[in-house]
């Protein structure tokens, strides 16, 4: 094909100039040849010479032919196909065939690029220079004959980052063709306001919106901790899509128990309702909750319709009962071991005088309470965590039945300790009450209480490990200080020891080798025997040789919370368990300890985890190389939150017990809102130029029109264009020859020359 162009630099003024001046002289040669030749002579020969004239105007101009030449070339065209888990919904209701649900969307995809004599997937590859990737959270390229053994299993869709990496990478000849349902739920889930994408963009929406049903918990907002005792609030929103004038339940649950439920009335056919919750608990340790919808009738995703979550529940405070015999040094010591920890708070009772004492004024004019029994030991007993027997004798002040609370209290875990004096142990009468099989001693009646001596204590085999009697945390530098302590002068003694001895009274007296302080277990609850009333002493001497005290008020301390149970002083202990992914394979560790609270690697420890909905599993758990250390291996299968349990025995006697906690869950939340979204599909089509297509509507001028916008937007051809000017050629000059020839003839043949 070629073209005329005028290519000429002479100015127009200049050519205008020129073109008059040869009218001029034209008109100069007609009147010339007037007055010679007849008026139709004259005219012809200047006819001639102003055609001369005119060509060589015109080549004034620059006359050039263009001759172009086109060579179609193969666009290049990148498709996209969302794999991502969101891809294995149904497609859409009206494809469910006998209430079976229908193909997946991923199904549609693979179902429309195969139909057809000829398939969509061959079509592309033999009209364009064809690249086929796989995405969800990363771009992976395949054959375009592999895309019917795709399967839905990304975690998440980062549809936007991966969409500017594609478009990045396809050049600016290409375009770019995504199968999605429009989920995004990377670090982009939105297009920002002004982005574009450097070539078009078209996308074609799987997934139907229209008659789309689904009703589902999320935005579950609870707290990572909570009180024993004090109430905790959870906020959760519940979301449904063509679920209009229905009415669905709501369940709050612990483990698989139910705390609470409620009813929910969905008035709008895209509906949303924030609610708030809340609950109390009772008991310290991990606690798994779940929140739950029933599936509905015509429900397209139900994984969706629950949320679990675990909360640590912890004490705020470890509340501490004392009864003290009498005012007594001993009570002042406790006193201020238990008020300079900021998290025991202390309920105490000493005990002035007895129903026997005689006063010479009247009740109303004391200034004494009366010890409340029914209130402590019928009502209020259950609210304490720790009770203290401080030379405390019940005979003089209630019935030995009240002992029986104080028995299942401890059996319930509870903890009690009783404390040497005269009114302590067989002194007290204790060896004919409910206490003698709770102590971890062993009382007949025949034991005595020994007021003068010198009883210096002496750390047993157990102690040396025991987080009790640990007042440093380095071993050696704890007994030695042990070794520093100042020798008791009051000693209860007592038939033997039932439980773990931490301490034994030391020296060269009759008391040697007896147990001084003794641990132990009763049902759930744990006890502690000291049978000395002295230990207010070592507080005093350390004072008096300008020490600090702060070792053996640790001492108490301690004593406190090995009694409540504190986590950090189980002998079973399970380590955290961070979040973890369904399908990948997680480390369960626990460590165990012996009642001397040495690490040991001979115990039979049983594993059980506790999936999403109660079911059991026993999990084997092997010692490790160091001591104490054991682990067990589990895979969770989906998402949800798992309960662990451990327990831990040693030549058959039970070391303890602990629980944990953790969930399983991907984190891209792929399957917490299933509905497509085709306006962000239709934005990014619009933002770069390109064009959206519901996949239920493609059909065979789907093709064309993608193809119209990608010529449009820069065509896939080579142009090669050649210039050729005429006032270079000799053919162009032979039109002047031949009017200067018969204008030369016929002024000859007129007889003018």
């Amino acid at each position: 094909m070629k073209d005329l162009y005028f290519v000429g630099s002479v100015p127009w003024w200049l050519i205008a100039l020129i073109a008059f001046g040869s009218l001029a002289l034209l008109a100069q040669q007609f009147f010339s040849l007037r007055r010679r030749l007849s008026t139709g002579q004259s005219i012809f020969l200047v006819f001639l010479r102003a055609c001369v004239y005119g060509l060589l105007l015109f080549f004034l101009f620059g006359p050039a032919l263009v001759e172009t030449h086109v060579t179609k070339l193969r666009r290049p065209l990148t498709v996209l196909i969302d794999d991502s888990q969101s891809m294995t919904f149904p497609a859409g209701l009206d494809r469910a065939q006998e209430g079976e649900p229908g193909p997946s969307r991923l199904d549609l995809v693979k179902e429309k690029l195969a139909e057809g004599q000829e398939p969509l997937i061959q079509r592309l590859s033999r009209d364009y220079d064809l690249q086929v990737y796989r995405f969800g959270t990363s771009l992976e390229p395949i054959a375009p004959h592999s895309v019917p053994q795709l399967t839905a299993q990304d975690q998440g869709t980062r549809l936007l980052e991966l969409l500017q990496v594609a478009a990045k990478e396809a050049g600016s000849q290409s375009g770019i063709l995504v199968f999605s349902d429009g989920i995004a739920n990377g670090d982009s889930q939105k297009l920002a306001a002004g982005s574009t994408f450097p070539v078009p963009v078209f996308t074609v929406g799987v997934g139907d919106t229209e008659g789309f049903t689904d009703v589902r918990v999320t935005d579950v907002r609870a707290p990572e901790f909570a009180f024993r005792g004090r109430e905790f609030k959870l906020d959760l929103t519940v979301q449904a899509s063509g679920m209009k004038d229905k009415t669905v339940p709501l369940y709050f649950n612990r483990g698989r128990g139910l705390v609470t439920s409620r009813t929910v009335r969905i008035d709008a056919d895209d509906f949303t309702q924030k609610m708030t919750l809340s609950f109390t608990p009772t008991e310290i340790g991990p606690h798994s909750f779940s929140l739950s919808i029933p599936t509905q009738a015509g429900e397209q995703i139900t994984q969706n319709n629950s949320k679990n979550f675990k909360v640590e529940v912890q004490r705020d405070k470890i509340r501490v009962l004392t009864l003290s015999g009498s005012p007594a040094w001993n009570y002042r010591f406790l006193r201020m071991a238990m008020k300079q920890d900021p998290l025991i708070e202390l309920v105490s009772f000493v005990f002035l005088r007895t129903p026997t004492d005689s006063v010479d004024v009247p009740d109303s004019q004391l200034s004494l309470i009366p010890f409340p029994i029914d209130d402590i030991f019928l009502e209020e007993l259950k609210n304490f965590d720790v009770v203290f027997f401080d030379d405390f004798s019940h005979r003089a002040y209630f019935n030995p039945v009240y002992l029986d609370n104080v028995k299942d209290f401890v059996r319930e875990g509870g903890g009690l300790a009783m404390l040497g004096g005269v009114r302590s142990f067989d002194s007290g009468g204790y060896a004919d009450s409910a206490l003698r099989e709770v102590l971890p001693v062993e009382i007949d009646g025949k034991g005595s209480y020994h007021a003068h001596g010198s009883i210096p204590p002496e750390l047993t085999a157990s102690g040396k490990a025991h987080p009790i009697t640990r007042l440093l945390p380095d071993p050696r530098a704890n007994e030695e200080a042990w070794t520093k302590v100042p020798p008791l002068t009051s000693f209860n003694q007592v038939r033997a020891g039932r439980g773990q001895a931490l301490l034994r009274a030391g020296g060269d007296g009759p008391s040697k080798g007896s147990p001084l302080l003794t641990v132990g277990r009763f049902g759930k609850g744990r006890t502690l025997a000291l049978m000395t009333d002295d230990i207010w002493r070592w507080n005093f001497i350390a004072v008096g040789n300008r020490q600090s005290p702060q070792n053996h008020l640790k001492l108490i301390r301690q004593s406190i919370r090995w009694l409540a149970q504190e986590p950090s002083f189980e002998q079973v202990q399970i380590r955290p368990i961070p979040l973890a992914r369904p399908g990948e394979k997680i480390a369960i560790k626990l460590r165990v300890l012996k009642d001397d609270f040495m690490p040991t690697h001979r115990a039979s420890v049983q594993l059980r985890v506790f999936g999403p909905e109660g079911e059991p599993s026993l999990v084997a758990a092997k010692a490790d190389s160091e001591e104490g250390e054991y682990t067990g291996e589990y895979t969770p299968t989906r998402e949800g939150s798992y309960r662990v349990e451990a327990d831990a025995s040693l030549g058959g006697k039970p070391l303890g017990k602990d629980r944990s906690s953790f969930s399983a869950a991907f984190p891209y939340g792929e399957a917490d809102d299933g509905r497509p979204r085709t306006e962000l599909l239709k934005t990014i089509a619009e933002s770069s130029r390109g064009a959206y297509f519901s996949i239920n509507d493609w059909n065979e001028k789907t093709l064309e029109q993608i193809a119209a916008k990608l010529e449009s937007h820069a065509p896939s051809q080579i142009v090669e264009r050649r210039q050729t000017q005429l006032w270079s050629t000799l053919w162009t000059f032979l039109p002047i020859l031949v009017f200067l020839c018969v204008e030369w003839w016929m002024r000859r043949k007129w007889g003018l020359l």
